[in-house]
């Protein structure tokens, strides 16, 4: 059963030889810009408005790379991912935040430790070129599962602390 429905961009270099990731909240994970897709948001607008909040660039999509189904890491259920291929055009790195301890790119042939299986294949699969979309299921191993939802969990009461005490509690109850 689809839980969530998120979305993430692969935001690559103009050479297409490096690739932008960022380090999650408490994990240290090295992960593509991406998030949930709010209530009545086109998903693309949805990877756009994420790669903006969490890295401070602007970027276009150049093409939909495919659709993602795995575990969600937020609960009980499936994520279903929408994952489109983009280059930066504006904006300016910000490489700390809410959601994000660093900002950084990387070679694509040289993906730090951290990435996960499933963003790796999102970026294989956003360098392919492919003439149709990907449709892929993706599992996470159980033993990172439980671990990676506990740890989203105390995350998201976390920054929703932040957020009230900064005067952004608004934004969290729509």
């Amino acid at each position: 059963m689809i839980t969530r429905e998120g979305a993430m961009a692969v935001v690559l270099s103009a050479d297409c030889q490096q690739v932008l990731l960022l380090r999650r909240e408490i994990f240290l994970l090295w992960d593509l810009p991406g998030g949930g897709i709010e209530k009545n948001e086109d998903a693309a607008h949805a990877a756009v408005r994420e790669t903006r909040e969490e890295t401070g660039y602007e970027i276009k999509i150049d093409q939909r790379v495919g659709c993602y189904l795995h575990q969600s890491v937020y609960g009980r259920g499936d994520q279903r991912t929408q994952v489109y291929r983009a280059h930066v055009v504006g904006g300016k790195a910000r490489g700390f935040g809410l959601e994000t301890f660093g900002l950084r790119w990387f070679p694509v042939n040289a993906l730090p430790r951290g990435v996960q299986p499933l963003q790796r294949q999102m970026i294989v699969d956003a360098l392919a070129n492919a003439s149709a979309p990907f449709e892929r299921r993706i599992d996470f191993p159980r033993w990172k599962l439980y671990p990676a939802r506990a740890a989203f969990f105390i995350a998201r009461w976390l920054n929703l602390g932040v957020k009230i005490i900064l005067g952004q509690g608004d934004e969290v109850t729509r």
